[in-house]
Formats: C-alpha cells, sequence, structure tokens
C-alpha cells in the first residue's frame, strides 16, 4: 500500500509567498505558459513556500509550466500539507494586507503593518490595521460572519478604539447592513491582471450600487476613509450627492463632533412621524439626554434603522460618529438639540450610576410581568 508521503503533489497550487515560510509577500502563478516566463522574470524556483499565512506547511513551492494544462504550484515531495484554500484568491488577504499598507504609509502611517486573524485554522478572514497608538483601527472583514456575532465583535472592537474603519471583502454579506446603518459600505476585492493580483475599493450605495476605483483615489481622514464616492461633512462621511451632502455644501450646518461614551441618555421615546432634522437617514427619538460633567436636558436622537430600539427603562452611551447640532425653530415639542450616532452602548448598572443625573422611567404597572 503506498503511503501518503509517497503520493505526488497533484494538486494546482496558484498562490505562494517568497522570502520565507511566515512571509505576507504573495505571488500568483498565472495560468496560461505565455505569462510563465514574464512571471518568473529575476525569480529563482527555489523562491516559493507554501506560506503558513496561506494556512499552508511552509515547505518549498515548484513552479510547473505546462502547455496542455494549467501552470500551478507542485510541492515537493514527501507530501504532508492539509492546505484547503490553492485557488488564484487564496492569497487576496496577503494582497490587500500589502496594498493598505503602502497605502497608509502614503498616508503618513509609515509604519502600519498588517496583521491576520484566524477563522477556524485558517488565517486571513480579518486584516487589522491599528493606527495612532491603536486608537484607531481599520478592519477588513473577508470571512463570512453572523450578522449577530459580527455586531458583538464591532461592540468590542468599538470600545477599544477612538474609531473602528470597516471594509467588506467579496464573500462578506455584511455590507448591507453598514448601508443601512451609514449609508454606504465600503467594499474590497482582488482581480487578476497579468502576473498579479490587482486591490480595488469599491464603494456600495443603497440598492446594492457599488463604485469601484483604486486606493490611490481614496484618503484617509479622521473621520475615516474617504472613496471617490463619498464626502465628508460635519456629520460624517456620506455618499456623495446624498441630502446631507447637499446641505453640507449649501448650507453648512453649525455642529459639533464628540467624543464616544461622553453623552449618556434614557427614557427613549420613538417619534416614528419625525424626519430628521439634518436628513440623515435613521430612527427618531426624544430622550433625557446628560453630557459627561453636564446637566440633564431634552434632546432629539437619530440612531440608524439597523440598530436595536433602545429600551427606555435602560442607560445608553452614543458611540461612532457622535455629532451635537442645535435645531433651529424649535418649540414645545421640539428639543433644542439633535444627536447623531452610528452606535449605541447600553451601560450596565455600574455604570449607569456615574451619570447621576439620569433617571430611567419604570415599566408600567401593565408591562410589569407578575412574579
Amino acid at each position: 500500500m503506498t503511503s501518503f508521503a509517497d503520493l505526488e503533489d497533484t494538486r494546482k497550487v496558484q498562490t505562494a509567498v517568497i522570502g520565507g515560510e511566515g512571509s505576507d509577500d504573495p505571488v500568483f502563478l498565472p495560468y496560461d505558459h505565455d505569462e510563465f516566463d514574464l512571471f518568473l522574470r529575476g525569480r529563482s524556483r527555489d523562491d516559493f513556500f507554501c506560506g503558513t499565512l496561506l494556512g499552508g506547511c511552509g515547505k518549498k513551492l515548484s513552479a510547473k509550466r505546462y502547455t496542455k494544462k494549467k501552470c500551478h504550484f507542485a510541492h515537493r515531495p514527501p507530501v504532508h500539507c492539509r492546505r484547503t484554500a490553492n485557488g488564484e484568491s487564496s492569497a487576496d488577504h496577503l494582497y490587500i494586507g500589502q496594498a493598505l499598507a503602502r497605502w497608509l504609509a502614503r498616508q503618513n502611517h509609515r509604519q502600519a503593518k498588517a496583521s491576520y486573524g484566524m477563522v477556524g485554522d485558517h488565517p486571513g478572514g480579518t486584516v487589522d490595521f491599528r493606527l495612532s497608538g491603536g486608537r484607531q483601527l481599520i478592519r477588513v472583514q473577508m470571512a463570512r460572519l453572523g450578522l449577530h456575532p459580527w455586531r458583538k465583535e464591532a461592540e468590542g472592537l468599538a470600545r477599544g478604539a477612538d474609531h473602528v474603519e470597516w471594509l467588506f471583502g467579496p464573500d462578506s454579506m455584511l455590507a448591507f447592513d453598514r448601508v443601512e446603518s451609514h449609508g454606504y459600505a465600503i467594499r474590497v476585492e482582488c482581480r487578476t491582471v497579468g502576473v498579479t493580483r490587482e486591490v480595488r475599493i469599491g464603494t456600495q450605495l443603497p440598492g446594492s450600487t457599488i463604485e469601484w476605483t483604486t486606493l490611490e483615489e481614496c484618503s484617509l481622514t479622521p473621520q475615516g476613509i474617504v472613496t471617490p464616492g463619498l464626502v465628508p461633512t460635519p456629520q460624517g462621511i456620506v455618499p456623495r450627492g446624498s441630502a446631507v451632502a447637499t446641505a453640507a455644501t449649501t448650507t453648512p450646518l453649525l455642529s459639533f463632533a464628540l467624543a464616544d461614551d461622553t453623552v449618556a441618555f434614557t427614557g427613549a421615546v420613538p417619534r416614528a412621524e419625525v424626519k430628521s432634522p439634518t436628513a440623515t437617514p435613521g430612527s427618531v427619538y426624544d430622550a433625557d439626554i446628560q453630557p459627561l460633567g453636564s446637566a440633564v436636558t431634552r434632546a432629539r436622537i437619530v440612531l440608524p434603522h439597523a440598530s436595536t430600539p433602545p429600551n427606555p427603562s435602560r442607560v445608553y452611551a452614543l458611540r461612532e460618529r457622535v455629532t451635537l447640532t442645535p435645531i433651529d425653530g424649535t418649540t414645545a415639542d421640539t428639543p433644542a438639540w439633535l444627536l447623531t450616532a452610528a452606535q449605541v452602548r447600553r451601560l450596565d448598572a455600574r455604570e449607569a450610576a456615574a451619570w447621576t443625573g439620569l433617571k430611567p422611567p419604570q415599566p408600567s404597572a401593565s408591562t410589569a410581568r407578575r412574579p
């Protein structure tokens, strides 16, 4: 009986790394034999490794040139590798990490380095960059993840950073939830161009429209990544041509950006009949709010439609893209201040006690459950 170690590797492995088994410098071997010589130019046949960041064994690979079938890498016997992702997209997380690192260097983050998260036993499910001493995070979500686990993950990351910028790979369906909450989502993908994989950045808008561009056309601001399809405003980054962007360019509003967890609220009352005063998409609530170190007042709050409605008997803190805007023409039924935020965080009893002015209303007797 022939042992596994004696078998010749017949899998068509299209990607490898150069520089060593732990390298994050990827290469893609073109299928066509006419491009094989161009690919190998300046390289030797001993340069390629089945990298551990590809889920590989770390051993050397041989570049095989064929005229009757696709060119590919092959392991050298004996073969013990259990690598599962072998196709042309199997190193896309490394291509994206390399491209973002070069782009961030041009954005004055020259020390930025990618870290690759595991999904199961396969690396590359996430690509992270921590900037400004870890206070700013760029997360590329490559692997599929359920909506609720992702929201929990997003809340955890937000607690440890001033700003988290999300990019979504081609296999992630979470971009649709991001469009619902923020009005847009940033996508990233790779496509084969000659002897390499080219990274593209997309702006996904409502209606599933995606406008693709290159990283060179994008910039990094304190609010986040701005693509050609987006524009920064006092209310945050919004799609170019949206009502908020138009209002910001025609009649600029006096608006203040606030730090996360510096404003808490309770007693939120839905105002389904009221539209957002600044045309920011979202659900409208009136609530008692208290800025850190200040008195309690009444304010109008706009939260993303996809957010779980806040329980009026609980205390919450506003997080991510928090802005404060005065409301013109206030009446007895209209608060003088508008707050917008992309996320809220429910405070536990210990945290809520720090906001001494906020007294959550008790549930009514009709809705209270008998013991």
